[in-house]
């Protein structure tokens, strides 16, 4: 059975000058919350796009980073309040991400060969010509313009045939009609004429 892809990255981009949603969190908690924030993106982004998120990965997480599980709630509440990850997703599925992430790992993994989204998970638009991109398992770059491709050279092969029995039914009545006239204007065939010379 042949080995998936890999699913995550081995960096994450981190812009110098941080945007108002992180500063609040870091106004909020100091360097702590900024530190968990970005721990939160790293485990995201070597999962991929997004990470399942409950009690049991919030203390794990915790313990591996050297943080209360309560200063990590706390700080990841104010991170989903200020929009750095999507609350609807968080509620609905227990999942960490946000729009900035999907596009930025989209970004990332343009040069692989397949990378996987789930539709129920996706917060961006993925560009038609995409054809590393499956969502769901379906690749998104098959749409109704190269979708029917093959139908589209049968449909022509079909006109093309067809047009070919029509010259070939045309040469033939025109044969039919030479030999029609022949018969008319009295013209018999030579063996014919030779028995009438004899």
């Amino acid at each position: 059975m042949a080995r998936s892809g890999k699913r995550g990255v081995d960096y994450l981009p981190l812009d110098v000058h941080m945007n108002d949603k992180m500063r609040f969190v870091e106004l909020r908690f100091g360097l702590k919350g900024f530190a968990v924030v970005v721990k939160l993106w790293m485990k995201i982004y070597d999962n991929g796009y997004y990470c399942e998120w409950n009690e049991d990965v919030a203390l794990m997480f915790a313990g591996e980073n050297r943080a209360g599980v309560n200063a990590v709630s706390e700080i990841l509440s104010e991170a989903i309040k200020r929009g750095i990850f999507d609350k609807r997703l968080y509620e609905k599925y227990g999942i960490l991400t946000s729009r900035g992430i999907q596009q930025r790992y989209l970004e990332m993994t343009s040069r692989r060969k397949r990378v996987d989204f789930k539709k129920e998970y996706l917060l961006i638009d993925i560009p038609q010509n995409a054809e590393n991109v499956y969502i769901n398992g379906i690749n998104v770059n098959i749409n109704p313009q190269n979708d029917n491709i093959n139908s589209q050279r049968k449909l022509k092969e079909s006109k093309v045939n067809k047009s070919k029995v029509k010259e070939r039914k045309a040469s033939e009545a025109s044969a039919s009609a030479s030999a029609d006239t022949a018969a008319d204007t009295d013209i018999q065939p030579k063996s014919d004429i030779d028995k009438v010379m004899d």
